[in-house]
Protein backbone atom coordinates (compact mmCIF):
# COMPACT_ATOMS: atom_id res chain seq x y z
CA UNK A 1 0.00 0.00 0.00
CA UNK A 2 3.06 2.64 0.97
CA UNK A 3 4.45 1.86 -2.59
CA UNK A 4 1.34 2.72 -4.06
CA UNK A 5 0.60 6.10 -2.10
CA UNK A 6 4.85 6.83 -3.17
CA UNK A 7 3.86 5.95 -6.86
CA UNK A 8 0.77 8.31 -6.95
CA UNK A 9 2.62 10.97 -5.00
CA UNK A 10 5.48 10.44 -7.93
CA UNK A 11 2.97 10.51 -10.58
CA UNK A 12 1.49 13.95 -8.81
CA UNK A 13 4.83 15.81 -8.90
CA UNK A 14 5.55 14.57 -12.65
CA UNK A 15 1.88 16.23 -13.40
CA UNK A 16 3.27 19.55 -12.03
CA UNK A 17 6.67 19.54 -13.86
CA UNK A 18 4.91 18.54 -17.26
CA UNK A 19 2.52 21.21 -16.44
CA UNK A 20 5.42 23.93 -15.49
CA UNK A 21 7.76 22.65 -18.46
CA UNK A 22 4.96 24.56 -20.79
CA UNK A 23 5.97 28.44 -19.25
CA UNK A 24 9.79 28.38 -20.86
CA UNK A 25 8.05 27.64 -24.01
CA UNK A 26 5.29 30.20 -23.87
CA UNK A 27 7.72 32.85 -22.14
CA UNK A 28 10.33 32.62 -25.04
CA UNK A 29 8.01 32.36 -27.58
CA UNK A 30 6.15 35.48 -26.21
CA UNK A 31 9.59 37.53 -25.00
CA UNK A 32 12.82 35.32 -25.43
CA UNK A 33 14.85 38.51 -23.87
CA UNK A 34 12.35 38.32 -20.46
CA UNK A 35 14.07 34.56 -20.19
CA UNK A 36 17.32 35.64 -20.42
CA UNK A 37 17.02 38.91 -18.37
CA UNK A 38 15.98 36.73 -15.49
CA UNK A 39 18.02 35.62 -12.75
CA UNK A 40 17.13 31.61 -13.09
CA UNK A 41 16.91 32.06 -16.91
CA UNK A 42 20.30 33.90 -17.27
CA UNK A 43 21.88 31.12 -14.81
CA UNK A 44 20.71 28.18 -16.80
CA UNK A 45 21.74 29.82 -20.10
CA UNK A 46 25.10 30.07 -18.95
CA UNK A 47 25.75 26.59 -18.45
CA UNK A 48 24.68 25.70 -22.37
CA UNK A 49 26.05 26.66 -25.52
CA UNK A 50 25.01 29.92 -27.24
CA UNK A 51 21.54 29.70 -28.92
CA UNK A 52 19.42 31.92 -30.86
CA UNK A 53 16.42 33.05 -30.29
CA UNK A 54 14.69 29.93 -32.40
CA UNK A 55 17.22 27.49 -31.17
CA UNK A 56 16.03 28.58 -27.19
CA UNK A 57 12.21 27.98 -28.20
CA UNK A 58 12.88 24.79 -30.12
CA UNK A 59 15.15 23.54 -27.03
CA UNK A 60 12.44 24.89 -24.37
CA UNK A 61 9.65 23.03 -26.82
CA UNK A 62 11.60 19.95 -26.84
CA UNK A 63 12.08 20.12 -23.07
CA UNK A 64 8.28 20.47 -22.86
CA UNK A 65 7.26 17.77 -24.89
CA UNK A 66 9.70 15.92 -23.28
CA UNK A 67 8.31 16.05 -19.99
CA UNK A 68 4.88 16.15 -20.76
CA UNK A 69 5.90 12.26 -22.45
CA UNK A 70 7.62 11.46 -19.15
CA UNK A 71 4.81 12.08 -17.10
CA UNK A 72 2.13 10.34 -18.99
CA UNK A 73 4.72 7.28 -18.80
CA UNK A 74 4.89 7.61 -14.82
CA UNK A 75 0.90 8.04 -15.13
CA UNK A 76 0.92 4.46 -17.19
CA UNK A 77 3.07 3.08 -14.57
CA UNK A 78 1.06 4.20 -11.64
CA UNK A 79 -1.41 3.04 -13.32
CA UNK A 80 0.07 -0.79 -13.72
CA UNK A 81 1.12 -0.33 -10.01
CA UNK A 82 -2.19 -0.12 -8.36
CA UNK A 83 -3.63 -2.41 -11.11
CA UNK A 84 -1.36 -5.04 -10.03
CA UNK A 85 -1.64 -4.44 -6.13
CA UNK A 86 -5.35 -4.31 -6.76
CA UNK A 87 -5.77 -8.01 -8.45
CA UNK A 88 -2.96 -8.94 -5.66
CA UNK A 89 -5.48 -8.09 -2.98
CA UNK A 90 -8.61 -9.58 -4.92
CA UNK A 91 -6.80 -12.52 -5.27
CA UNK A 92 -6.15 -12.88 -1.68
CA UNK A 93 -9.54 -11.65 -0.22
CA UNK A 94 -11.58 -13.89 -2.68
CA UNK A 95 -9.04 -17.09 -1.09
CA UNK A 96 -9.28 -15.61 2.19
CA UNK A 97 -13.10 -15.77 2.44
CA UNK A 98 -13.56 -18.79 0.51
CA UNK A 99 -11.30 -20.32 3.35
CA UNK A 100 -13.73 -18.79 6.11
CA UNK A 101 -16.60 -19.72 4.35
CA UNK A 102 -15.73 -23.82 4.14
CA UNK A 103 -14.67 -23.39 7.59
CA UNK A 104 -17.91 -22.65 8.68
CA UNK A 105 -20.03 -25.26 10.31
CA UNK A 106 -22.03 -27.71 8.88
CA UNK A 107 -25.18 -26.88 9.52
CA UNK A 108 -24.76 -22.84 8.32
CA UNK A 109 -24.50 -24.53 4.89
CA UNK A 110 -28.11 -25.59 5.42
CA UNK A 111 -29.66 -22.58 5.78
CA UNK A 112 -28.35 -20.72 3.21
CA UNK A 113 -28.12 -20.54 -0.55
CA UNK A 114 -25.14 -21.72 -2.74
CA UNK A 115 -26.13 -19.05 -5.16
CA UNK A 116 -25.26 -16.42 -2.74
CA UNK A 117 -22.23 -17.76 -1.70
CA UNK A 118 -21.22 -18.00 -5.40
CA UNK A 119 -21.77 -14.34 -5.24
CA UNK A 120 -20.15 -13.36 -2.70
CA UNK A 121 -16.82 -15.29 -3.63
CA UNK A 122 -16.68 -14.42 -6.92
CA UNK A 123 -18.78 -11.67 -7.85
CA UNK A 124 -18.73 -9.33 -4.72
CA UNK A 125 -14.78 -9.58 -4.04
CA UNK A 126 -14.92 -8.56 -7.86
CA UNK A 127 -17.65 -5.82 -7.64
CA UNK A 128 -15.23 -4.75 -4.37
CA UNK A 129 -12.32 -4.84 -5.74
CA UNK A 130 -13.59 -2.73 -9.07
CA UNK A 131 -16.28 -0.39 -7.22
CA UNK A 132 -14.10 0.21 -4.03
CA UNK A 133 -11.06 -0.20 -3.98
CA UNK A 134 -9.70 0.45 -7.08
CA UNK A 135 -11.52 4.15 -6.85
CA UNK A 136 -10.29 4.94 -3.31
CA UNK A 137 -6.75 4.16 -4.84
CA UNK A 138 -7.74 6.27 -7.76
CA UNK A 139 -8.83 9.06 -5.48
CA UNK A 140 -5.64 8.88 -3.42
CA UNK A 141 -3.24 9.55 -6.41
CA UNK A 142 -5.93 12.41 -8.12
CA UNK A 143 -6.28 14.04 -4.57
CA UNK A 144 -2.27 14.11 -4.90
CA UNK A 145 -1.97 15.84 -7.93
CA UNK A 146 -5.31 17.97 -7.41
CA UNK A 147 -3.19 19.25 -4.27
CA UNK A 148 -0.05 20.12 -6.45
CA UNK A 149 -1.18 21.43 -9.74
CA UNK A 150 -3.53 23.98 -7.22
CA UNK A 151 -0.08 24.60 -5.10
CA UNK A 152 1.75 25.85 -8.78
CA UNK A 153 -1.36 27.65 -9.50
CA UNK A 154 -1.22 29.20 -6.43
CA UNK A 155 2.48 30.59 -7.15
CA UNK A 156 1.76 31.58 -10.62
CA UNK A 157 -1.87 33.32 -9.98
CA UNK A 158 -2.83 33.09 -6.55
CA UNK A 159 -6.39 34.73 -6.66
CA UNK A 160 -7.43 32.45 -10.06
CA UNK A 161 -6.15 29.38 -8.26
CA UNK A 162 -8.17 29.89 -4.54
CA UNK A 163 -11.13 31.47 -6.36
CA UNK A 164 -10.74 28.37 -8.70
CA UNK A 165 -10.59 26.02 -5.98
CA UNK A 166 -13.06 27.34 -4.17
CA UNK A 167 -15.65 27.41 -7.20
CA UNK A 168 -14.60 23.81 -8.40
CA UNK A 169 -14.81 22.50 -4.88
CA UNK A 170 -18.26 23.93 -4.25
CA UNK A 171 -19.92 22.10 -7.05
CA UNK A 172 -18.54 18.92 -6.85
CA UNK A 173 -19.71 19.09 -2.76
CA UNK A 174 -23.05 20.15 -4.05
CA UNK A 175 -23.68 17.69 -6.83
CA UNK A 176 -22.31 15.18 -4.49
CA UNK A 177 -24.69 15.74 -1.72
CA UNK A 178 -27.59 16.35 -3.71
CA UNK A 179 -27.43 13.06 -5.41
CA UNK A 180 -26.49 11.15 -2.03
CA UNK A 181 -29.76 10.07 -1.15
CA UNK A 182 -30.68 8.05 -4.42
CA UNK A 183 -27.27 7.00 -4.88
CA UNK A 184 -27.98 5.03 -1.72
CA UNK A 185 -31.30 3.84 -3.00
CA UNK A 186 -29.42 2.37 -6.17
CA UNK A 187 -27.16 0.85 -3.95
CA UNK A 188 -29.38 -0.95 -1.92
CA UNK A 189 -31.26 -2.22 -5.02
CA UNK A 190 -28.66 -3.53 -6.23
CA UNK A 191 -27.83 -5.42 -3.66
CA UNK A 192 -31.14 -7.33 -3.54
CA UNK A 193 -31.35 -7.79 -7.11
CA UNK A 194 -28.07 -9.20 -8.24
CA UNK A 195 -28.46 -11.87 -5.20
CA UNK A 196 -32.08 -12.22 -6.76
CA UNK A 197 -30.54 -12.58 -10.37
CA UNK A 198 -27.69 -14.98 -9.62
CA UNK A 199 -30.30 -17.35 -6.62
CA UNK A 200 -32.64 -17.68 -10.49
CA UNK A 201 -29.84 -18.81 -12.99
CA UNK A 202 -28.78 -21.06 -10.74
CA UNK A 203 -31.85 -22.59 -9.69
CA UNK A 204 -32.75 -22.79 -13.36
CA UNK A 205 -29.53 -24.42 -14.27
CA UNK A 206 -29.84 -26.45 -11.50
CA UNK A 207 -33.44 -27.88 -12.09
CA UNK A 208 -33.42 -27.90 -15.73
CA UNK A 209 -34.41 -31.39 -15.99
CA UNK A 210 -37.40 -31.14 -14.05
CA UNK A 211 -37.99 -27.26 -16.14
CA UNK A 212 -38.11 -29.30 -19.30
CA UNK A 213 -40.32 -32.19 -17.49
CA UNK A 214 -42.64 -29.95 -16.59
CA UNK A 215 -42.35 -26.85 -19.35
CA UNK A 216 -41.84 -24.21 -17.22
CA UNK A 217 -39.01 -22.73 -19.12
CA UNK A 218 -40.73 -19.48 -19.79
CA UNK A 219 -41.68 -18.52 -16.18
CA UNK A 220 -38.18 -19.06 -14.83
CA UNK A 221 -36.76 -17.01 -18.09
CA UNK A 222 -39.45 -14.62 -16.82
CA UNK A 223 -38.44 -14.24 -13.42
CA UNK A 224 -34.67 -13.73 -14.74
CA UNK A 225 -35.79 -11.08 -17.04
CA UNK A 226 -37.77 -9.35 -14.61
CA UNK A 227 -34.42 -8.86 -12.64
CA UNK A 228 -32.05 -8.49 -15.26
CA UNK A 229 -34.33 -5.20 -16.59
CA UNK A 230 -34.53 -3.52 -13.22
CA UNK A 231 -30.79 -4.49 -13.00
CA UNK A 232 -30.15 -2.67 -16.68
CA UNK A 233 -31.90 0.06 -15.84
CA UNK A 234 -30.39 0.51 -12.19
CA UNK A 235 -26.56 1.03 -14.32
CA UNK A 236 -28.11 3.10 -17.08
CA UNK A 237 -28.27 5.87 -14.41
CA UNK A 238 -24.75 5.55 -12.50
CA UNK A 239 -22.51 6.66 -15.74
CA UNK A 240 -25.01 9.37 -15.55
CA UNK A 241 -24.44 10.45 -12.23
CA UNK A 242 -20.98 10.38 -11.69
CA UNK A 243 -19.88 11.75 -15.28
CA UNK A 244 -23.03 14.86 -16.01
CA UNK A 245 -20.93 17.37 -13.75
CA UNK A 246 -17.92 17.44 -16.20
CA UNK A 247 -20.68 18.59 -19.05
CA UNK A 248 -21.66 21.63 -16.98
CA UNK A 249 -18.02 22.24 -15.50
CA UNK A 250 -15.56 22.31 -18.96
CA UNK A 251 -17.42 25.04 -20.79
CA UNK A 252 -17.58 27.14 -17.54
CA UNK A 253 -13.85 26.73 -17.08
CA UNK A 254 -13.42 27.70 -20.70
CA UNK A 255 -15.78 30.98 -19.92
CA UNK A 256 -13.25 31.38 -16.79
CA UNK A 257 -10.06 31.57 -19.10
CA UNK A 258 -12.07 33.80 -22.14
CA UNK A 259 -12.97 36.64 -18.49
CA UNK A 260 -9.53 36.77 -17.96
CA UNK A 261 -8.23 37.60 -21.46
CA UNK A 262 -11.56 40.08 -21.66
CA UNK A 263 -10.42 41.97 -18.66
CA UNK A 264 -6.92 42.36 -19.47
CA UNK A 265 -8.02 43.59 -23.17
CA UNK A 266 -10.66 45.40 -21.94
CA UNK A 267 -8.07 47.10 -19.11
CA UNK A 268 -5.68 47.97 -22.71
CA UNK A 269 -2.76 45.56 -21.42
CA UNK A 270 -0.84 43.90 -23.18
CA UNK A 271 -1.63 39.80 -23.23
CA UNK A 272 1.80 39.24 -24.54
CA UNK A 273 3.21 39.78 -20.75
CA UNK A 274 0.54 37.49 -19.46
CA UNK A 275 0.35 34.77 -22.17
CA UNK A 276 3.01 32.60 -20.23
CA UNK A 277 1.15 32.34 -17.24
CA UNK A 278 -1.99 32.17 -18.87
CA UNK A 279 -0.70 29.15 -20.93
CA UNK A 280 0.13 27.60 -17.83
CA UNK A 281 -2.89 28.20 -16.04
CA UNK A 282 -4.88 26.76 -19.18
CA UNK A 283 -2.47 23.55 -18.99
CA UNK A 284 -2.89 23.19 -15.08
CA UNK A 285 -6.74 23.32 -15.57
CA UNK A 286 -6.87 21.23 -18.74
CA UNK A 287 -5.44 18.47 -16.33
CA UNK A 288 -6.74 19.43 -13.12
CA UNK A 289 -10.29 19.36 -14.44
CA UNK A 290 -10.26 15.39 -15.44
CA UNK A 291 -8.41 15.12 -11.96
CA UNK A 292 -11.82 16.75 -10.43
CA UNK A 293 -13.92 14.66 -12.40
CA UNK A 294 -12.43 11.46 -12.12
CA UNK A 295 -12.50 12.47 -8.16
CA UNK A 296 -15.77 13.01 -8.22
CA UNK A 297 -16.92 9.95 -10.40
CA UNK A 298 -15.07 7.57 -8.10
CA UNK A 299 -16.45 8.69 -4.84
CA UNK A 300 -19.78 8.83 -6.46
CA UNK A 301 -18.67 4.85 -7.10
CA UNK A 302 -17.60 4.28 -3.59
CA UNK A 303 -20.82 4.81 -1.99
CA UNK A 304 -23.26 3.00 -5.13
CA UNK A 305 -20.92 0.16 -4.46
CA UNK A 306 -21.01 -0.30 -0.96
CA UNK A 307 -23.31 -2.68 -1.09
CA UNK A 308 -20.23 -5.09 -2.44
CA UNK A 309 -18.16 -4.13 0.55
CA UNK A 310 -21.18 -4.66 2.85
CA UNK A 311 -21.68 -8.10 1.64
CA UNK A 312 -17.92 -9.13 1.63
CA UNK A 313 -16.86 -7.68 5.35
CA UNK A 314 -20.42 -8.71 6.46
CA UNK A 315 -20.28 -12.33 5.69
CA UNK A 316 -17.11 -12.34 7.77
CA UNK A 317 -18.35 -10.83 10.74
CA UNK A 318 -21.39 -13.92 10.37
CA UNK A 319 -18.73 -16.33 10.12
CA UNK A 320 -16.72 -15.32 12.69
CA UNK A 321 -19.76 -15.30 15.00
CA UNK A 322 -20.71 -18.75 13.93
CA UNK A 323 -17.65 -20.19 14.04
CA UNK A 324 -17.15 -19.18 17.60
CA UNK A 325 -20.28 -20.55 18.41
CA UNK A 326 -19.83 -24.29 17.43
CA UNK A 327 -15.95 -23.91 16.41
CA UNK A 328 -14.50 -24.75 12.44
CA UNK A 329 -13.12 -27.43 10.43
CA UNK A 330 -9.92 -25.81 9.69
CA UNK A 331 -9.08 -25.71 6.43
CA UNK A 332 -6.76 -29.11 5.29
CA UNK A 333 -5.83 -31.52 2.89
CA UNK A 334 -7.05 -35.36 2.59
CA UNK A 335 -3.74 -36.12 4.25
CA UNK A 336 -2.33 -33.52 6.68
CA UNK A 337 -4.50 -34.57 9.31
CA UNK A 338 -3.59 -37.78 10.94
CA UNK A 339 -6.56 -40.73 11.98
CA UNK A 340 -7.70 -40.04 15.26
CA UNK A 341 -6.76 -43.78 16.96
CA UNK A 342 -9.76 -45.78 18.52
CA UNK A 343 -10.10 -49.62 19.82
CA UNK A 344 -13.54 -50.17 21.19
CA UNK A 345 -16.54 -48.51 20.70
CA UNK A 346 -18.42 -45.71 19.24
CA UNK A 347 -20.63 -44.28 21.61
CA UNK A 348 -23.81 -42.06 21.18
CA UNK A 349 -24.57 -40.55 24.80
CA UNK A 350 -28.36 -39.02 25.53
CA UNK A 351 -28.08 -37.68 22.17
CA UNK A 352 -30.74 -34.54 21.76
CA UNK A 353 -30.67 -32.26 18.23
CA UNK A 354 -32.06 -29.67 17.17
CA UNK A 355 -32.02 -27.94 14.06
CA UNK A 356 -31.12 -23.53 14.33
CA UNK A 357 -34.45 -22.15 14.53
CA UNK A 358 -36.34 -24.74 15.67
CA UNK A 359 -38.49 -26.00 18.49
CA UNK A 360 -38.81 -29.42 18.40
CA UNK A 361 -35.61 -31.65 18.24
CA UNK A 362 -34.54 -34.17 15.57
CA UNK A 363 -33.39 -36.57 17.74
CA UNK A 364 -34.04 -36.73 21.73
CA UNK A 365 -32.62 -38.61 24.62
CA UNK A 366 -30.77 -41.41 22.11
CA UNK A 367 -27.94 -43.47 23.62
CA UNK A 368 -26.58 -46.26 21.81
CA UNK A 369 -23.27 -48.45 21.44
CA UNK A 370 -21.56 -49.03 18.34
CA UNK A 371 -18.62 -51.85 18.86
CA UNK A 372 -15.68 -51.46 16.23
CA UNK A 373 -16.15 -53.47 13.63
CA UNK A 374 -19.45 -54.12 13.97
CA UNK A 375 -22.35 -53.36 12.00
CA UNK A 376 -25.91 -51.95 12.93
CA UNK A 377 -28.51 -51.20 10.60
CA UNK A 378 -30.33 -48.07 10.92
CA UNK A 379 -34.31 -47.79 10.18
CA UNK A 380 -37.08 -45.41 10.54
CA UNK A 381 -39.90 -43.41 8.92
CA UNK A 382 -38.96 -40.47 6.75
CA UNK A 383 -38.12 -37.51 8.97
CA UNK A 384 -37.08 -39.59 11.93
CA UNK A 385 -33.50 -37.89 11.88
CA UNK A 386 -31.56 -41.08 10.34
CA UNK A 387 -29.71 -38.68 8.18
CA UNK A 388 -29.46 -36.26 11.10
CA UNK A 389 -27.87 -39.46 12.99
CA UNK A 390 -25.26 -39.82 10.45
CA UNK A 391 -24.36 -36.19 10.43
CA UNK A 392 -23.87 -36.25 14.72
CA UNK A 393 -21.62 -39.40 14.31
CA UNK A 394 -19.24 -38.19 11.12
CA UNK A 395 -18.98 -34.50 13.45
CA UNK A 396 -20.65 -32.32 10.75
CA UNK A 397 -23.00 -31.23 13.68
CA UNK A 398 -22.64 -30.74 17.17
CA UNK A 399 -25.44 -32.39 19.39
CA UNK A 400 -27.47 -29.92 21.46
CA UNK A 401 -27.20 -32.12 23.94
CA UNK A 402 -25.43 -35.11 25.13
CA UNK A 403 -22.24 -36.53 23.57
CA UNK A 404 -20.74 -38.80 20.72
CA UNK A 405 -17.89 -40.74 22.35
CA UNK A 406 -15.07 -42.19 20.22
CA UNK A 407 -13.38 -44.68 23.07
CA UNK A 408 -14.55 -42.17 25.99
CA UNK A 409 -13.53 -39.30 24.16
CA UNK A 410 -15.77 -36.60 22.76
CA UNK A 411 -15.84 -35.33 19.45
CA UNK A 412 -15.68 -31.92 19.30
CA UNK A 413 -14.75 -29.32 16.86
CA UNK A 414 -10.84 -29.00 17.62
CA UNK A 415 -10.76 -33.03 17.04
CA UNK A 416 -13.66 -33.42 14.82
CA UNK A 417 -11.20 -33.17 11.88
CA UNK A 418 -9.33 -36.74 13.00
CA UNK A 419 -12.28 -38.48 13.37
CA UNK A 420 -13.31 -37.75 9.97
CA UNK A 421 -9.89 -39.00 8.73
CA UNK A 422 -11.43 -42.37 9.53
CA UNK A 423 -14.65 -42.37 8.18
CA UNK A 424 -15.83 -43.63 4.36
CA UNK A 425 -19.24 -41.69 3.61
CA UNK A 426 -21.41 -42.78 0.67
CA UNK A 427 -24.31 -40.52 0.91
CA UNK A 428 -27.71 -40.82 -1.33
CA UNK A 429 -27.35 -38.26 -3.84
CA UNK A 430 -23.66 -38.78 -5.02
CA UNK A 431 -22.30 -35.22 -5.98
CA UNK A 432 -19.72 -35.96 -8.28
CA UNK A 433 -16.97 -33.47 -9.44
CA UNK A 434 -16.35 -32.31 -13.72
CA UNK A 435 -13.58 -34.82 -14.01
CA UNK A 436 -11.64 -38.38 -14.42
CA UNK A 437 -13.28 -41.20 -13.34
CA UNK A 438 -10.02 -41.86 -11.29
CA UNK A 439 -10.69 -38.35 -10.34
CA UNK A 440 -13.82 -38.72 -8.82
CA UNK A 441 -13.13 -42.00 -6.53
CA UNK A 442 -10.04 -40.85 -5.69
CA UNK A 443 -11.63 -37.66 -4.47
CA UNK A 444 -9.54 -34.51 -3.20
CA UNK A 445 -5.96 -36.84 -4.04
CA UNK A 446 -3.51 -35.11 -6.21
CA UNK A 447 -3.06 -37.18 -9.57
CA UNK A 448 0.59 -37.50 -9.03
CA UNK A 449 -0.20 -38.96 -5.05
CA UNK A 450 -3.43 -41.46 -6.71
CA UNK A 451 -3.09 -45.16 -6.12
CA UNK A 452 -3.85 -47.39 -9.14
CA UNK A 453 -3.86 -50.59 -7.36
CA UNK A 454 -6.32 -49.01 -4.67
CA UNK A 455 -8.59 -47.63 -7.77
CA UNK A 456 -8.92 -50.81 -9.13
CA UNK A 457 -9.15 -52.35 -5.54
CA UNK A 458 -12.61 -49.94 -4.85
CA UNK A 459 -14.12 -50.05 -8.12
CA UNK A 460 -14.47 -53.75 -8.03
CA UNK A 461 -16.02 -54.13 -4.71
CA UNK A 462 -18.27 -50.89 -6.27
CA UNK A 463 -19.27 -53.68 -8.45
CA UNK A 464 -17.82 -50.96 -11.42
CA UNK A 465 -14.67 -51.81 -12.66
CA UNK A 466 -16.18 -54.17 -15.88
CA UNK A 467 -18.28 -50.92 -16.63
CA UNK A 468 -15.11 -48.19 -16.16
CA UNK A 469 -12.79 -50.87 -18.12
CA UNK A 470 -14.82 -52.41 -20.95
CA UNK A 471 -17.33 -49.93 -21.55
CA UNK A 472 -16.07 -45.88 -21.10
CA UNK A 473 -13.83 -44.81 -24.14
CA UNK A 474 -11.03 -42.95 -22.16
CA UNK A 475 -11.67 -45.90 -19.20
CA UNK A 476 -10.17 -44.65 -15.85
CA UNK A 477 -9.92 -40.88 -17.46
CA UNK A 478 -13.21 -40.56 -19.01
CA UNK A 479 -14.61 -37.25 -17.79
CA UNK A 480 -18.15 -37.58 -16.22
CA UNK A 481 -19.80 -34.02 -16.82
CA UNK A 482 -21.19 -31.69 -14.53
CA UNK A 483 -22.58 -33.28 -11.68
CA UNK A 484 -21.78 -36.39 -13.64
CA UNK A 485 -24.98 -36.11 -15.46
CA UNK A 486 -23.31 -38.60 -18.18
CA UNK A 487 -23.61 -41.37 -15.62
CA UNK A 488 -26.93 -43.17 -14.56
CA UNK A 489 -28.03 -42.97 -10.82
CA UNK A 490 -26.81 -46.48 -10.41
CA UNK A 491 -23.50 -46.08 -11.52
CA UNK A 492 -23.17 -43.05 -9.65
CA UNK A 493 -24.00 -44.21 -6.41
CA UNK A 494 -21.15 -47.22 -6.95
CA UNK A 495 -18.34 -44.40 -7.77
CA UNK A 496 -19.57 -43.18 -4.79
CA UNK A 497 -18.96 -45.91 -2.88
CA UNK A 498 -15.93 -46.51 -4.58
CA UNK A 499 -15.18 -43.31 -3.65
CA UNK A 500 -15.41 -44.09 0.35
CA UNK A 501 -13.91 -47.60 -0.16
CA UNK A 502 -10.78 -45.76 -1.81
CA UNK A 503 -9.77 -44.49 1.31
CA UNK A 504 -9.86 -48.31 3.37
CA UNK A 505 -12.15 -46.57 5.98
CA UNK A 506 -12.26 -47.57 9.54
CA UNK A 507 -15.68 -47.02 9.95
CA UNK A 508 -17.98 -46.97 6.70
CA UNK A 509 -21.06 -45.36 6.57
CA UNK A 510 -24.32 -45.68 4.00
CA UNK A 511 -26.65 -43.52 3.67
CA UNK A 512 -29.53 -45.13 1.39
CA UNK A 513 -25.75 -45.38 -0.83
CA UNK A 514 -27.69 -48.60 -2.68
CA UNK A 515 -31.28 -47.19 -3.44
CA UNK A 516 -31.31 -46.48 -7.12
CA UNK A 517 -29.12 -50.04 -7.45
CA UNK A 518 -31.62 -52.78 -8.91
CA UNK A 519 -31.33 -55.75 -6.30
CA UNK A 520 -29.28 -58.20 -7.93
CA UNK A 521 -26.13 -55.29 -8.29
CA UNK A 522 -27.32 -54.50 -4.06
CA UNK A 523 -26.81 -57.86 -3.55
CA UNK A 524 -23.49 -58.16 -5.42
CA UNK A 525 -22.34 -54.82 -3.32
CA UNK A 526 -23.52 -55.73 -0.36
CA UNK A 527 -22.03 -59.21 -0.67
CA UNK A 528 -18.41 -56.73 -1.15
CA UNK A 529 -19.24 -54.52 1.92
CA UNK A 530 -20.08 -57.95 4.07
CA UNK A 531 -16.33 -59.18 2.85
CA UNK A 532 -15.46 -56.46 5.27
CA UNK A 533 -17.39 -57.68 7.96
CA UNK A 534 -14.91 -57.61 11.26
CA UNK A 535 -12.60 -55.37 9.68
CA UNK A 536 -14.46 -52.49 9.31
CA UNK A 537 -17.42 -50.52 11.28
CA UNK A 538 -20.28 -50.33 9.77
CA UNK A 539 -23.81 -47.98 9.79
CA UNK A 540 -26.32 -48.89 6.91
CA UNK A 541 -29.32 -46.35 6.59
CA UNK A 542 -31.68 -48.24 4.19
CA UNK A 543 -35.75 -49.03 3.27
CA UNK A 544 -35.31 -52.19 1.95
CA UNK A 545 -34.42 -54.67 4.91
CA UNK A 546 -32.25 -56.51 2.86
CA UNK A 547 -29.85 -54.07 2.54
CA UNK A 548 -29.52 -54.15 6.75
CA UNK A 549 -30.13 -57.92 7.04
CA UNK A 550 -26.75 -59.08 7.90
CA UNK A 551 -26.34 -56.27 10.31
CA UNK A 552 -25.57 -57.42 13.98
CA UNK A 553 -27.68 -54.52 15.61
CA UNK A 554 -30.68 -52.65 14.47
CA UNK A 555 -31.38 -49.45 15.46
CA UNK A 556 -34.90 -48.19 14.89
CA UNK A 557 -35.16 -44.30 15.16
CA UNK A 558 -39.05 -44.21 15.22
CA UNK A 559 -38.94 -45.69 19.05
CA UNK A 560 -35.45 -44.89 20.06
CA UNK A 561 -33.89 -47.46 21.06
CA UNK A 562 -31.75 -50.87 19.60
CA UNK A 563 -34.62 -53.73 18.71
CA UNK A 564 -33.82 -56.18 20.99
CA UNK A 565 -35.43 -58.87 18.66
CA UNK A 566 -33.71 -58.46 15.76
CA UNK A 567 -31.68 -61.71 14.95
CA UNK A 568 -29.81 -60.33 11.89
CA UNK A 569 -30.57 -62.90 9.41
CA UNK A 570 -32.24 -62.16 5.51
CA UNK A 571 -35.49 -61.20 5.92
CA UNK A 572 -36.27 -60.99 1.73
CA UNK A 573 -36.88 -57.79 0.12
CA UNK A 574 -39.15 -55.53 2.27
CA UNK A 575 -39.54 -51.48 2.46
CA UNK A 576 -39.76 -50.62 5.91
CA UNK A 577 -41.87 -47.29 5.16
Amino acid sequence: MLVVVGVSLLQGIFQVIGVTSIFPFLAVAADPQQLRDSVVGSQVLEQLPEMTNGQLLMACGGIAIAMLFIANAINLFSEFVRSRYVRGFAHWLRIGLLCKIVQRPYGDFLQQNSGVQIKKVNGDVNQYVQGVLLPLLDCISRFVIIVLLLATLVLVHPVVAVVGMVLLSSFYLIVFGVLARRRKVIADEMKTVNRGLMCEIQQLFAGIKAVKVHCVEEEFVARIQHLSTRQASLLAWMPIYSSFPRYLIEPLALGGLVAIVLAYSMNGKDLTAILPSLGLVAIAVYRLLPAFQSFYSQMTGLSTARHALDEVFDEFMAIEKSISEEGSVPIASASSSSPMQWEHEICLENILFRYPGSLNPVIDGLSVVIPKNSSIGVVGQTGAGKSTLVDLVLGLHMPSGGRVLVDGIPITAENRRNWMRNIGYVPQEIVLVDDSIAANIAFGVPANERDDARLEESARAAQILGFIEEELPDQWQTKVGERGVRLSGGQRQRIGLARALYHRPALLILDEATSALDIETESQVMQSIEALEGSVTLIIIAHRLSTISRCQQRLDLNSGCLDPTWSGQPLGCQQLD
